[in-house]
Order: C-alpha cells, then sequence, then structure tokens
C-alpha cells in the first residue's frame, strides 16, 4: 500500500470535514480550528529549521505591527487574526512542503481525494445541502492535480468513473470559470506533453481515432443539457453584469482607497471594512494596505524561490493564479492545502507510479491460525525477497457465515479499489471462485495489467453442491485470466480437460514448494521428546484438516481393522493432528469403535513441532480422497523428513507418490490401509531406507528453492 504518514490521514479525512463544515456555521468553525492546529504545527516544524528563522522573524515583524494596527484602529481582533494566518497559509505550506519527506501525498492520493470531493458534491446536490461557491474550485484543483495521474493510469474503470463524476457534477454548475478552467487545463496539458501526445496517437492510431470519436459523441449528447447558453457572453447586457458586477466593486474599492488616510493606504482597512472585489490581488491589497501586501509578496517569493516543480505542475500553478484573478483563491481555507499539494506532488512524481502485483487471497496466516494459507504467504515471501514489490488483499480465517462473509466484502473491497486506483503491473489471486470478484472488472478494463490466477482445490473440483454453484464463476475468471498457476500436473489435466484452457496458458507449481531448511530429518529421541511423546510406542500419524474427505475416518476405520485381526502390537499408537468442521463426527468414530487408547489426538500444530511429530513416526498416512486436493503439500513435507508414507494412488498426490518412493493405496479402503501399516512394520531396514532414498529424491524437485524460478518466470518485470 501507499505508505501512510500523518498527512496520509488527514487527506482522506479533509472531503469529508469540508463537506461537515457545509452543514453549519458551527462546523465550519470547528474544522476551520482543525486546519489552525495543521498550521501550528507546520509553523512550529519551521522554526525548528534555522534556516527559517529569518524569514519568520521578518514575519512576525509584520504580524506585530499589524495586529497592533487592528488593535488602535478597533477592527475585530478575532476576524483580522483568522484572515491574516489564512492570508500566509499559503506560502506557509509552500515553504513545509518543500522540506517534508513523507512520500504519502502522491497523484494517487490525490486522485482518491479529487474522486471523495467530487462524490460529496453530487450527494450535497442530490440532497439540497447548501455548499460554497469555493467548493466548485476544490473539484477543479483537486481534478488538475490528479489529472497527470488519470492520463498514465492503467485503469480504464479510474478514468470511465471520473468522468462520469465530472460529467455528473457539471449539471449543477452553471459557473464559467468551471468550464474555462477545464479547457485551459486540457490545452495546457496538450502543449506541455505536445510530443508524448503526438507520439501517442501515431503508435496507436485506431486508439486517437475511437477516443476523439467517443469525445465528439458525448460533447454532441450532453452540451444540450448544459444550459450551455447561460454562460455565453451573449446572455449579458454587459461587461460588469458578465463578470457578476466586479468592475463596480473595483471602481467602488479603489475609490474608498483614495478616499482613505495615509495609515490606511499604509496598512489598510482590514476584512472588516474593505470593499470586497471578489479578486484575489486587489481584496489583499485593500485588506493589509501597501506594506502589507510587500510583507506578503515578500514572503510568497521567498517560498517560490524553494520550491522545484515539474512542467506539468508550474502550469497548474499559473492557472491556479489566474483563477486568483476571478475569485478568491489564494485566501480560501478550502483551497490553500491542496495548493500547496503541488510541491510533494511534483516530489514524488517520478513517472508512472506502479507497483508489479497486488496479491489477493481468501486465505492467509495469521497468529491464531498459522498453517491457513501458508503457501500463499510462502509466494509472497519468494516475491518478496526477489524485489517485487506487492500490495495484499487477503481475509484471515473466520469462523460463522456472517463474519466469513463481511471479510470477502472487504477483501473484495479493497482489491477493487487497489486494482482500480494503482497501476499493477501482475494481479495475481488465489483462489479461483469468487477470490476475484472484486478486480474482475478493473482487470478487463485495464491496459498492461496481466491476471495471474492460482487454482487451489474446490474452486475448480467441486467437492460439494455449494462448489458446484460457484463452477460458472470458475470459467469465467480462468478465461479472462493471462496464466494460470496449477499445483499439480492432475490439476493441469483437469483444467485443459473440464475448462477447455489452453496448455500454454497454464503453469505447474508446486505452491510454494517444501522449505527443507525447516522439514528436515532430526535425531528421533530429540523428535519424541519435543513431541511430548513416549519413546516405548511405535507411531503412525495422520495429518490434516478435519473435513469431508480428507480420509481421518479411514484412518480410524483402518485402526479398528488392526484391532479386530489382533495383529497390532501393543506398543503402537496412531497420532491424528488436526481440526476442523467434522471433529464430532471423528470422535464420535473413535468411541464407536472403542479405539480411544490407541489414538492421540493432537490440534494443528507448530511448523517446529510438527517437524517434530513426522521425526517420530514409523510412516505419514495420507488417505485423502478429496478429488479436489490439488497436490499435498503434506506428503512432501513427510517425505523431506526421511518419513515413510502411506498415500493414495490417485488425484493431486498421485504427482509425487510412486511405489518406488512410497506405499499406496486406495484411500477409500481401510483393509487395504490396514494392511500397508502392517507392511510397513514388517518391512526390512534396507527396503524402508530404499523408498526413503527415493522419496528424498524426489523432494528435491519440489524444494521452494528448486521451484521458485517457476513463479518467477511468471511474474517477468514489465
Amino acid at each position: 500500500m501507499i505508505k501512510k504518514g500523518y498527512f496520509h490521514y488527514f487527506l482522506f479525512l479533509l472531503p469529508f470535514l469540508d463537506f461537515f463544515s457545509c452543514l453549519h456555521p458551527v462546523c465550519y468553525n470547528l474544522v476551520l480550528g482543525v486546519k489552525g492546529i495543521l498550521l501550528l504545527f507546520v509553523l512550529f516544524f519551521l522554526l525548528k529549521r534555522k534556516e527559517n528563522h529569518k524569514i519568520l522573524i521578518f514575519l512576525g515583524i509584520f504580524f506585530v505591527l499589524f495586529l497592533t494596527y487592528c488593535l488602535k484602529t478597533h477592527l475585530s481582533f478575532g476576524k483580522e487574526l483568522t484572515y491574516i494566518l489564512t492570508l500566509f497559509s499559503l506560502p506557509t505550506l509552500l515553504l513545509f512542503f518543500t522540506t517534508y519527506e513523507g512520500e504519502e501525498i502522491n497523484k494517487q492520493t490525490i486522485t482518491i481525494v479529487s474522486c471523495l470531493y467530487f462524490t460529496l458534491f453530487l450527494i450535497a446536490n442530490l440532497f439540497s445541502i447548501t455548499i460554497p461557491y469555493s467548493f466548485v474550485y476544490l473539484l477543479f484543483i483537486t481534478f488538475s492535480l490528479s489529472f497527470v495521474y488519470l492520463i498514465e493510469s492503467h485503469s480504464y474503470l479510474l478514468k470511465l468513473f471520473m468522468l462520469l463524476l465530472l460529467l455528473l457534477s457539471s449539471l449543477f454548475i452553471k459557473a464559467k470559470t468551471f468550464y474555462l478552467s477545464f479547457l485551459l487545463l486540457f490545452i495546457g496539458f496538450l502543449l506541455c506533453n505536445i510530443k508524448k501526445v503526438f507520439a501517442y496517437c501515431k503508435k496507436d492510431s485506431f486508439k486517437t481515432l475511437i477516443t476523439i470519436l467517443v469525445i465528439a459523441l458525448g460533447i454532441t449528447v450532453y452540451l444540450p443539457n448544459m444550459h450551455i447558453e447561460e454562460l455565453l457572453p451573449l446572455k449579458y447586457t454587459s461587461m460588469n453584469e458578465m463578470f457578476h458586477g466586479r468592475i463596480t466593486n473595483i471602481k467602488n474599492a479603489n475609490q474608498s482607497y483614495l478616499d482613505g488616510s495615509g495609515v490606511e493606504k499604509l496598512l489598510g482597512f482590514g476584512v472588516e471594512n474593505r470593499t470586497v472585489v471578489e479578486i484575489d490581488a486587489l481584496d489583499i491589497f485593500y485588506s493589509i494596505g501597501f506594506i502589507g501586501s510587500l510583507f506578503y509578496l515578500i514572503y510568497f517569493a521567498y517560498a517560490l524561490k524553494q520550491i522545484k516543480l515539474k512542467k506539468n505542475y508550474i502550469f497548474i500553478f499559473i492557472l491556479v493564479l489566474l483563477l486568483s484573478c476571478l475569485g478568491n483563491v489564494l485566501t480560501n481555507p478550502y483551497l490553500i492545502f491542496f495548493i500547496a499539494c503541488l510541491v510533494p506532488i511534483s516530489k514524488t512524481d517520478t513517472g508512472i507510479r506502479k507497483k508489479d502485483i497486488l496479491l489477493v487471497s481468501n486465505m492467509y496466516p495469521d497468529s491464531k491460525n498459522p498453517h491457513y494459507g501458508v503457501f500463499v504467504k510462502n509466494t509472497y515471501d519468494l516475491l518478496i525477497a526477489n524485489g517485487y514489490t506487492i500490495d495484499l488483499a487477503f481475509m484471515n480465517k473466520t469462523i460463522g457465515k456472517w463474519n466469513k462473509f463481511i471479510e470477502y466484502v472487504r477483501m473484495c473491497g479493497l482489491s477493487l479499489l487497489e486494482a482500480t486506483f494503482l497501476n499493477y503491473d501482475y494481479i495475481y489471486v488465489h483462489f479461483a471462485s469468487h477470490t476475484p470478484a472484486g478486480v474482475f472488472i478493473p482487470k478487463l478494463l485495464s491496459r498492461d495489467t496481466k491476471l495471474v490466477m492460482n487454482v487451489h482445490g474446490n474452486d475448480v473440483v467441486s467437492d460439494t453442491k455449494t462448489d458446484q454453484n460457484y463452477q460458472l464463476l470458475t470459467k469465467l475468471f480462468l478465461k479472462a485470466s493471462d496464466i494460470i498457476i496449477s499445483p499439480s500436473n492432475y490439476f493441469k489435466k483437469v483444467l485443459m480437460k473440464d475448462y477447455h484452457i489452453d496448455k500454454k496458458k497454464i503453469v505447474v507449481y508446486p505452491s510454494g514448494g517444501v522449505n527443507i531448511d525447516v522439514f528436515k530429518k532430526i535425531n528421533k529421541k530429540t523428535a519424541l521428546k519435543n513431541a511430548s511423546l513416549d519413546s516405548k510406542y511405535k507411531y503412525f500419524g495422520f495429518v490434516s484438516r478435519i473435513d469431508k474427505d480428507k480420509g481421518y475416518d479411514t484412518y480410524i476405520k483402518a485402526i479398528n481393522e488392526l484391532k479386530k485381526s489382533k495383529k497390532l502390537d501393543k506398543n503402537i499408537r496412531f497420532i491424528l493432528v488436526g481440526s476442523g468442521r467434522e471433529e464430532s463426527t471423528l470422535e464420535n468414530l473413535i468411541k464407536k469403535y472403542k479405539v480411544e487408547k490407541l489414538v492421540i489426538r493432537k490440534p494443528m500444530v507448530s511448523q517446529e513441532e510438527l517437524v517434530s511429530i513426522y521425526n517420530s513416526l514409523e510412516a505419514l498416512v495420507y488417505p485423502t480422497r478429496m478429488k479436489s486436493e490439488s497436490l499435498g503439500l503434506i506428503g512432501l513435507e513427510a517425505m523431506a523428513t526421511s518419513t515413510l508414507v502411506i498415500g493414495p494412488n490417485k488425484y493431486g498426490p498421485s504427482d509425487y507418490l510412486n511405489d518406488e518412493n512410497s506405499l499406496l493405496f486406495n484411500p477409500s479402503n481401510e483393509k487395504e490401509l490396514a494392511e500397508r501399516i502392517l507392511e510397513v512394520l514388517s518391512m526390512k531396514t534396507t527396503a524402508k531406507n530404499k523408498k526413503i532414498k527415493n522419496a528424498l529424491q524426489t523432494v528435491d524437485a519440489y524444494t521452494n528453492q528448486n521451484t521458485k524460478d517457476i513463479l518467477l518466470n511468471v511474474f517477468k518485470k514489465m
């Protein structure tokens, strides 16, 4: 995500504060107070820097002089102080932002803020909330600041959304300044980037032609509904009427100035007694006089000398100065902060702002569930370690349908915003059924962004009727994907056969692979001690979720078969590690077959304890019969610890399990599983070691180090 700092929160809060200030004068004063606190913070920051001391002392002299003048002439001290602080806020903020190092004020952030202002403006008009005219200037200035990013953005959804907001807002605006400003913005941007524009038109002539036709059609349809005739000069009987009486105001203000005393000419009439012209330069001059204006110009010039703006932002700043000739812009508390934002936005504008990858997943581990979606975190860690910049939109494990629904909405909403407002080379989605919902439309309406879909299990192969309900969505999302990552060749065949996916589009990558720095052989005595197991017993183990078709029932029934056959030694125990939705069914099975003394239950354990359990076993029993078992890292992890595996002869694990490195059985046949357990107990050491040796060779092809290039080659730097 965008780096979060103090101003990040303030920026996103500001549209709501400004909207809130429109509701009541008390609210306006409250918001003005908040902005005053911000200004005090800025002044405190500037005072800490020695190079600012001289100019601030110079400014302080004027403050003392003018406020003394206010007291002697009985001008309202509070009103004059508020005006002076507002007036000098812009150069102060410009000076502050020249040294501010935060990166959160950038063209991406300001684009989101601009969307918020337009949305709130429309809400205000729909509910007949009176808003000040300066709010229109806010729309233009924030849009101007985001204009560069809108042009660069990969997302046509963002462009269309902003265009829609602009068109809807213009239905409520009949101000000449609004339309003239936007016309100048477009013309100025074209002139500032004339070479890039010609290069683009030459490269994408068809797109350029379509764009021109769409704009022409839009203007043809839209202009008649804008009451544009009300904005034309022909409507007015005089120049004074056309400029809303400003010419008369200038004459009156100038006459008042000529009739004023010498002191009033030097220090102004104050904000109370001046004649309002609604042209910034004149209103400032008549308010604080010749001396005050001189102080202001010197301070403003000093601030401008410190800032360095890039070409596009110089033009926007000039445009703002032109607007100040048509209204109060430089002294407007709504606008000052955003005008000053030109500096940090220009500073952080190093070209097209983009990140490599947006990773979206409905599974991700946390402190309570460290194994839940750990393969997703493994892919994240691998990409980060290899220099990729990644944003995350994920959900952790939740209990309850309502909580799960809320988490899905949050994840999809976050991924929608990030995919719309930020430029990504790739959107990387884990789980293909409903996780991509938030990024689907942004991806379709985006250029230069590829969708990588990592399938995992019942998103592709249905285990339940509920899973089947999502198959149409899965097909839609897979067809829209540029690359599909399959955990196994078994799943690759399913994708090709059932979803008609071109094999060139599929990459087989084993869900992050096995970390052999973690899953490795350790001393058996140490392992038994670490796992809190009694060394007088021999152990077989089951590690999995306690869910439908994971095979826990086959495991318990096989134990029962062994108990009935009386071929089981008294020193054999069966460990069962895991938790899930069918734990009550498991407990009932254990009681039904009266194997409580033979079975040791453990919940989901840490990786460290899991490694110790693997190293304590005679063999890991892996009886999954889920058609959606896409790979089965559990079997590979056990093999990496030199633990023999008794596994299924079908589905995902069949990619790596065979007669040379393991013992295979039909996962629906508990009698066959019981025979394999007895086979392990009677197996000669040489035969067992040969299988383990072959298993280690198999694991070598599945280690995280040996498979990482498969994933990295998917996300080639664009």
